[in-house]
């Protein structure tokens, strides 16, 4: 399962694990969450963020607010269609 922790206050977004709906290489919700993930990356690139990512986890903080919403939005509709897959947790 992959999960995401979100903090709008921040702005902060974690991504760990992986969604397990598919064989390494043709998870199409892994994929979706990837997308996502660098979607992310970005719309931040030249802002002021930290950033850690490794095999299965990403961490971003900093920059611009609208781009974690933008994200979220779609990991919201992610996480409906495929809930055995992805957990988002969204920290007020």
């Amino acid at each position: 399962m992959t999960r995401i922790v979100y903090e709008p206050g921040l702005p902060a977004m974690r991504f760990s694990g992986h969604a397990g709906a598919g064989t390494k290489g043709n998870d199409l919700v892994c994929a979706a969450v990837s997308a996502l993930m660098f979607t992310l990356l970005a719309a931040l690139e030249g802002s002021e963020t930290k950033r850690c990512m490794a095999d299965g986890f990403c961490a971003v903080s900093g920059g611009e607010r609208t781009a974690y919403e933008v994200v979220a939005a779609g990991l919201r509709e992610l996480a409906a269609a495929c809930p055995e897959h992805i957990k988002l947790e969204v920290r007020a």
